[in-house]
């Protein structure tokens, strides 16, 4: 489920940075070949109705909601059903009504006339009405987020890995996580070219340092991964499957299938993490 999320995530960022109008892209006419990209930076504000700022996602559950209360109208306005349409649309109203509660300089966005419009069908049993005020009212909606979701996905529900430190089993060090990549990118690396270069016992003992290192990673994932640590276990398990095979393909001199295992180690490892992790996390550090 988590890994279904964060490839949720991955494809919102991705779909927004693509397709949002907030992104304004100018040609640059000292270079015809490059572009300039602006993005709507959300009010500061907003980070108080996100973790860690908040102990609660409150934000991003109000907009749960409210997605959900509006498909729950239209089903039940459609199917005449009065009690349903009664409960979800009182539940409408508080939600809607708590945005410019918790951002005052929002409340222009919002369309209160069209609420009570709402209101007022939903009691008189106007069912062929209430559609049309549901898709008037989406569009407050659409304002706020064509402007500011994608900017607020990456500040608010990415992974701030700055903060993370790794203690290096082997020497007790602390390193930040920039630090600790590097290292493991340069063990990688130096594995690679042993086996193009046909040093395989030089591979081998660059080997260790990548199995350590990788360890050490992978004991801080827990600090996000709390409840379903499912994809950590599933990378670490095919690691501890690939290194093994890749070590007997060095001992046996084979460099054709040292070097393939090495590549299917970076897909099946380095690539998941990063895939989801680390462009929203560079996006983030550009914006902030």
């Amino acid at each position: 489920m988590l890994k279904f999320l964060s490839y949720c995530l991955y494809c919102t960022v991705i779909s927004g940075l693509c397709y949002s109008p907030l992104i304004m892209a100018q040609d640059n006419s000292s270079n015809p070949t490059e572009r300039t990209i602006t993005l709507k930076l959300p009010p500061k504000d907003l980070a108080k109705w996100y973790k860690p700022a908040n102990k609660r996602q409150v934000w991003l559950h109000t907009m749960f909601r409210l997605r959900r209360e509006l498909l729950a109208m239209n089903d039940y306005a459609r199917q005449n059903q009065q009690a349903g349409l009664e409960k979800w649309s009182d539940k409408f109203a508080k939600d809607y009504l708590s945005i410019a509660q918790m951002m005052p300089q929002w409340e222009k966005y919002l369309y209160p006339e069209k609420l009570k419009m709402l209101t007022k069908a939903v009691k008189s049993r106007q069912y062929t009405e209430i559609s049309a005020i549901l898709k008037k009212l989406g569009k407050s909606c659409r304002t706020c987020h064509d402007d500011y979701q994608t900017v607020a996905t990456l500040l608010f529900r990415t992974p701030d890995f700055s903060r993370e430190t790794v203690t290096v089993k082997t020497s007790g060090e602390e390193l930040d996580y920039d630090e600790l990549m590097a290292l493991l990118s340069d063990s990688l690396n130096r594995v690679n070219i042993a086996i193009k270069d046909k040093y395989f016992n030089k591979a081998v003992t660059a080997l260790t340092p990548v199995k350590q290192y990788l360890n050490d990673l992978s004991s801080t994932c827990s600090h996000c991964h709390k409840q379903d640590n499912i994809p950590v276990k599933r990378i670490m398990s095919e690691a501890d499957s690939l290194l093994p095979e890749l070590e007997q393909y060095l001992n046996k001199q084979d460099q054709r299938q040292a070097g393939g295992k090495l590549g299917e180690f970076a897909v099946k490892v380095c690539a998941r993490c990063h895939s989801v992790h680390r462009l929203t996390s560079d996006l983030k550090s550009v914006i902030e």
